[in-house]
């Protein structure tokens, strides 16, 4: 066991979090008590690990690097205190083998005022800026970024590649080589971090109760594990590389790659007369085998709808505008359900009503019911405050009084 590297490294990490790191001001001691617990390897009833790190310390402070005081009535047997000679402390980074913490969060700032001018998308430029604030006040490039200066370097590489995506679609590991040079590497090191400020600072995940998935959030910025497909059932026609195409002819639905969506032009959408996305696929399925009716056009929404689905979503909505068409969302009567109609209506269809997710529709469904928990009824009463959730209310008011949600395969 290198037992100087342990006490160097301790004293290291509590310099880092000290004033004197800050600002070099303080007067506290840098300290170490060995019989204290601060140092658990310090076995006094074990004489030659003792005697080895009584010499070891006494060589440290030989060299000014630390200083120490014996315990009372036992001097060359048992060391009490040790503490770091602060203006040495770059000779106890050496001798621990250690990079300062200081040079990591300098390598740091200098690579993201160098990309900042350069960054487009808000949410980077923000978190960018959040990140620069922090690291320059606190010298420390965590909680923004991993300890590791390698892996916050691949996280700021990742995000400026992401920035230069402009909304289209990269398959993961096509991104990993064109961003790493390894197929692999985005997905071992950097994309759990990456999709965690995609969370934060594009998502704003707020009152999610179930954290949403990384291949989800990394969806959102054009990142995905294979080209999306989107679907839907009903009478959509339009035009593709110049050429007419009409979807009424597939009365079971389609889907179509996320490439074809962003080239298609919906030029209308026949007689619909009302037009309704569906969150769950297997109500999807149902709903267009069993209940679909000829002047409705139905659409798998999913969970969080990709920025591919959106365009979708919005070329729909501007032919049925034309069409006076009727939007409708029928997702689970929960929060995350409440949450996807929210979305929808603020992103793209401010007219979206619900459907089958009122009170009465709710209360229909008690065998069904799903039990919640405390913070779930926080979340609820939250947005009994929020206007965007105003559809709601009603049924949230009555979730709260029976603590009970409904997931909309109850109406299968």
């Amino acid at each position: 066991m290198d037992y100087k590297k342990i006490v160097l490294n301790r004293l290291l990490d509590k310099y880092e979090r000290s004033k004197a790191y800050l600002d070099g001001c303080s007067v506290r001691r840098i300290m170490l008590k060995l019989c204290s617990g601060d140092m658990p390897e310090y076995n006094l009833e074990d004489t030659p690990v003792r005697e080895l790190v009584n010499s070891m310390i006494q060589d440290l402070a030989e060299d000014g690097i630390v200083k120490f005081e014996w315990m009372k009535f036992e001097r060359g047997n048992i060391i009490d205190r040790v503490w770091l000679c602060l203006d040495k402390t770059e000779h106890a980074y050496r001798e621990a083998g250690r990079v300062p913490k200081k040079g990591k969060a300098d390598l740091v700032l200098k690579r993201i005022r160098e990309a900042l001018p350069g960054i487009t998308q808000p949410w980077i430029e923000n978190f960018f800026k959040e990140a620069l604030d922090f690291i320059d006040a606190k010298k420390s490039i965590t909680p923004y970024l991993p300890g590791d200066t390698g892996t916050a370097l691949a996280v700021l590489k990742a995000l400026m590649a992401i920035d230069s995506l402009d909304g289209e679609e990269c398959p993961e590991r096509v991104f990993s080589i064109k961003c790493f040079g390894d197929s692999k590497y985005f997905e071992r090191y950097v994309k759990k971090r990456v999709a965690g400020i995609i969370r934060q600072y594009l998502v704003k995940e707020g009152d999610f109760i179930e954290r949403p998935a990384d291949d989800e959030m990394l969806a959102q910025v054009g990142i995905v594990k294979a080209f999306e497909q989107v679907e839907f059932c009903g009478n959509v026609s339009g035009r593709l590389y110049g050429k007419p195409v009409d979807f009424s002819t597939f009365r079971h639905g389609i889907a179509i790659n996320s490439r074809t969506v962003k080239d298609l032009e919906v030029t209308g959408i026949g007689e619909v007369k009302k037009v309704l996305f569906i969150e769950n696929r297997t109500n999807y399925m149902k709903y267009v085998s069993t209940d679909k009716a000829g002047d409705q056009l139905v659409i798998f929404h999913g969970g969080f709808y990709s920025p591919a689905k959106g365009v979708f979503f919005q070329k729909v909505y501007e032919a049925g505008q034309r069409a006076g068409a009727e939007f409708y969302h029928w997702g689970d009567i929960d929060i995350g359900g409440f949450r996807m109609f929210k979305r929808l209506k603020e992103n793209i269809i401010p007219g979206l009503k619900p459907y089958l997710m009122d009170r009465k529709d709710f209360m229909s469904k008690e065998k069904y019911w799903l039990p919640f928990n405390k913070k779930y009824q926080k979340a609820l009463e939250r947005m009994l405050d929020d206007k965007g959730y105003s559809e709601f209310h009603k049924v949230i008011e009555t979730m709260l009084q029976v603590r009970a949600r409904l997931e909309q395969e109850a109406f299968l």
